[in-house]
C-alpha cells in the first residue's frame, strides 16, 4: 500500500530551490543548441529513472 501524500510532499527543499535558481541562471546564459541537447538528455535520464523505480517497485511486490 502506498503512503498518503500531502501538499508538503510536492514542495522543494531549500537546497533544491537553490539548485533550481542556479540552473535557471545557467539556462538563461545557454545557447538554444545547448538547451536542446540538455533537454533531451534530461528527458532520457528521467525515463531511465522511471524504469528503475518501476523495476524496484515490481521487485518489492
Amino acid at each position: 500500500m502506498l503512503p498518503k501524500l500531502t501538499a508538503h510532499d510536492f514542495e522543494l527543499t531549500l537546497e533544491q530551490q537553490f539548485i533550481l535558481a542556479r540552473y535557471t541562471h545557467l539556462a538563461n546564459q545557454a545557447s538554444t543548441e545547448e538547451l536542446r541537447t540538455s533537454f533531451l538528455e534530461i528527458t532520457r535520464q528521467l525515463m531511465v529513472k522511471e524504469n528503475l523505480i518501476r523495476s524496484l517497485v515490481k521487485a518489492g511486490s
